[in-house]
């Protein structure tokens, strides 16, 4: 055999033998991807909640009045977005969302707060919604702001305790803001307290004084308001809470 021979039949027998290796690696190659999950299984679909705006200040309001601010919740995620609860800080807020907000689209989280008891203060609460999105699950709001007095009542409540037999009686005052002007015009004590107590206005300078005088004479308890009605279109009438204890003449 002759050398040209030998060489011949090695570069067949090497030929072919690169060429079994060749085909032979995209053989493995495949069964590999092959054994891997699709590429629509691995990027499963999820929501996912985006707020722009998380907090809302309000300009000043006067006292009693009711703030409402609307929070837009976008779902940019490829799955729907529910939403499984909202918490406020307070009774004195509340909130109304949408169960569900499907991909692409928005919500609105409506929260109205109620400024009654806050004059002369800032009104600060937080509401808190939760979500099924895994990576953001809570997502806290705040709705804030000032808020003017529209009278100064001290106290507040009026509070009759003592025994069956005493002249019991006490006074409250109360003030308008000067910015926000107004008479008395009336004063009605509640059904519980209509026939547990008597009630009359004293008019001083600038200010006008409520004095409540207790008629219960049997021991027990009482608890009811007394509405003053104004002359003025923004507070129209304001609320005075009365609480009663009358016990037993001691020996």
């Amino acid at each position: 055999m002759t050398l040209a021979t030998e060489v011949k039949k090695c570069g067949i027998y090497i030929f072919v033998s690169t060429l079994c290796i060749f085909t032979a690696a995209p053989m493995d190659n495949n069964l590999a991807v092959a054994s891997d999950p699709p590429v629509s299984q691995t990027m499963a679909e999820a929501p996912k909640a985006v707020v722009a705006e998380r907090a809302f200040t309000f300009d000043e309001v006067l006292e009693g009045e009711v703030v409402t601010h609307a929070f837009i919740i976008e779902n940019q995620g490829t799955a729907w977005l529910k939403v499984r609860d909202v918490h406020t800080s307070c009774g004195c807020t509340m909130a109304q969302r949408p169960e569900a907000i499907a991909p692409g689209t928005s919500g609105q989280i409506l929260v109205k707060g109620d400024t009654n008891g806050y004059g002369g203060g800032f009104f600060n609460k937080t509401i808190t919604v939760t979500t099924n999105d895994a990576i953001q699950p809570r997502i806290r709001l705040r709705l804030n702001g000032p808020v003017a007095v529209f009278a100064r009542i001290e106290p507040s409540r009026i509070s009759l305790l003592g025994e069956a037999g005493e002249d019991l009686q006490a006074e409250t005052s109360i003030s308008p803001d000067p910015r926000y002007p107004f008479h008395i015009v009336k004063i009605i004590p509640d059904a519980p307290l209509a026939d547990k107590i008597d009630a009359y206005m004293e008019q001083r300078k600038g200010s006008y004084s409520i004095v409540v005088r207790n008629r219960m004479a049997q021991p027990g308890q009482y608890r009811g308001r007394i509405v003053l009605k104004t002359d003025s279109a923004r507070r129209p009438q304001l609320t005075l809470f009365v609480i009663g204890r009358i016990t037993a003449q001691s020996n």
